[in-house]
C-alpha cells in the first residue's frame, strides 16, 4: 500500500519545459495550467533554458519551482540537471512545450532514462508552418518543410503522447510526418488565461493584441485596413497592444494615420473590455489565445482564415472569418459593415461571450489531468 501511495504521488508531479521564456502565449498557457494543477494538488516545476522576461512568473504560488538551464540545450550538463530535478521533484510527467527541434526530446529521454517519466510533447503551431518555414522562399522553404516534418515524426515517436491544439490539425500532422497511424496523437485546446476585466462601457475601438512582427502576425495588414476605414468612421480609433521587433517600422507606417495608438506590452484584459472589434490578420497560427479572450469580454473577432483552428473558434454568429488571401479592401469592407451595424455587432458580442465558456480553464485542466494519468509510468 505504501509503495502504491508513493507511485500515485509521483504521478502527481509535472515539469513544463520551454526554450526561451518571454511573455507570449505559450508562457501564459504554462503559467495558467501550472497554477490550476498546483491548486489540484500537483507538484509543478517550470524549466527554461533562458528567461528573457520574468513578468509572467510574478505571483506564482511558492510551491511552483522555476529553474533555469543554459544553452546549448542538448548538453551533458543540462541532462544531468534535468535528471537531478526529476529525482528531487519526483517528476512523473514532462510537458515539452518547446516540441521542436527533435534534440529536445532526445535530451529529455536521456535525462529520464530508467526513471519511468512520461513525456508529452505539445505543438503550439499548425503542423505544416512555423516561423522558420515562413521566413524562407523558393526551394529552401520546401527543404525546411521536409526537415520540419522529419523532426515532428521523430518527436512523435520519442513521446508518450503528442498534443496538437485543434482536431483540424490531426490530418495535417499525419500528412506532414507521413504517419498514417497515430494512436498517441491527442487534441487539447488552450484555455482562457485571463480573468475578465471589470465590465466597462464599450467604445468605438478596433483592437489588435499580439506580437508586432511581420513574418507571422502581419500587423501591417491591420494598418492597411484602417487606412481605408478611418475616413469613413471618424468616431472610431485603432489601438494596438503588444511589442516586438517590427514595432518601429509599424509606427512609421502609421505615422500619417489618424487615431492610432501603440500601447506596447500591456495587460490586455482592459482593452478587450472596452473594444468592440478584434482584428487578426496572421499568415498562420496554432490556437491564438486572443480569439477566446476577446470573445469572453464581448469583443467580436474578425480574423483572416489562414489557419484551420480559427474555424473552431469563430463561427459566423460570434465573429467573422474572412477568406484568404488577404485583400485590404475586402477585409475593410467586412469590418466596416460591422462598425456600421451596432445592433448586429451587439448580438454577435453576446454570442461570443457565451461561446467563450467552452475554453474555461477547469475543463481544459481536466483534459490534461486525464492525459497525465494515461502517460505517467511511475
Amino acid at each position: 500500500m505504501v509503495a502504491a501511495d508513493e507511485a500515485k504521488e509521483r504521478r502527481k508531479s509535472v515539469l513544463f519545459l520551454l526554450g526561451v521564456w518571454g511573455v507570449g502565449g505559450v508562457e501564459r498557457v504554462t503559467v495558467t495550467l501550472g497554477k490550476a494543477l498546483a491548486a489540484r494538488g500537483w507538484r509543478v516545476t517550470i524549466v527554461a533554458f533562458r528567461f528573457d522576461d520574468r513578468a509572467l512568473l510574478e505571483g506564482l504560488p511558492p510551491e511552483i519551482m522555476v529553474k533555469e538551464l543554459a544553452f546549448p540545450a542538448n548538453s551533458t550538463a543540462n541532462a544531468k540537471a534535468l535528471r537531478a530535478l526529476f529525482l528531487a521533484r519526483e517528476v512523473g510527467v514532462v510537458v515539452n512545450q518547446w516540441c521542436l527541434p527533435w534534440g529536445v526530446t532526445r535530451l529529455l529521454r536521456r535525462a529520464g532514462r530508467g526513471l519511468g517519466v512520461g513525456l508529452v510533447s505539445v505543438l503550439h503551431n499548425i503542423p505544416d508552418n512555423n516561423g522558420r518555414i515562413a521566413a524562407v522562399r523558393g526551394p529552401a522553404r520546401f527543404l525546411w518543410r521536409l526537415l520540419s516534418g522529419l523532426s515532428l515524426r521523430a518527436v512523435y515517436r520519442g513521446s508518450d503522447a503528442f498534443v496538437v491544439l485543434s482536431k483540424r490539425f490531426e490530418p495535417i500532422f499525419r500528412r506532414m510526418t507521413g504517419l498514417a497511424f497515430t494512436p498517441r496523437l491527442r487534441t487539447i485546446g488552450n484555455p482562457l488565461t485571463l480573468a475578465p476585466a471589470a465590465p466597462a462601457p464599450k467604445e468605438d475601438v478596433l483592437l489588435y493584441v499580439g506580437r508586432l512582427e511581420e513574418t507571422q502576425k502581419r500587423v501591417s495588414r491591420v494598418l492597411g485596413a484602417w487606412r481605408l476605414l478611418a475616413p469613413r468612421f471618424p468616431g472610431w480609433r485603432l489601438e494596438i497592444v503588444g511589442d516586438g521587433p517590427d514595432r518601429a517600422a509599424l509606427e512609421a507606417q502609421a505615422a500619417d494615420l489618424p487615431r492610432v495608438a501603440f500601447h506596447g506590452f500591456r495587460a490586455p484584459a482592459p482593452f478587450y473590455a472596452k473594444a468592440k472589434l478584434l482584428l487578426l490578420t496572421s499568415d498562420f497560427e496554432g490556437f491564438p489565445l486572443v480569439l477566446p479572450e476577446a470573445m469572453a469580454a464581448g469583443c467580436v473577432p474578425v480574423a483572416l482564415g489562414t489557419y484551420p483552428a480559427v474555424y473552431d473558434v469563430v463561427r459566423g454568429t460570434n465573429g467573422v472569418v474572412v477568406a484568404p488571401p488577404f485583400e485590404a479592401e475586402g477585409f475593410a469592407r467586412v469590418v466596416g459593415d460591422l462598425m456600421a451595424a451596432p445592433a448586429v455587432l451587439g448580438g454577435m458580442a453576446g454570442v461570443a461571450q457565451a461561446d467563450a465558456r467552452a475554453y474555461a480553464l477547469g475543463a481544459v485542466a481536466d483534459c490534461w489531468e486525464a492525459l497525465f494519468r494515461e502517460v505517467a509510468r511511475g
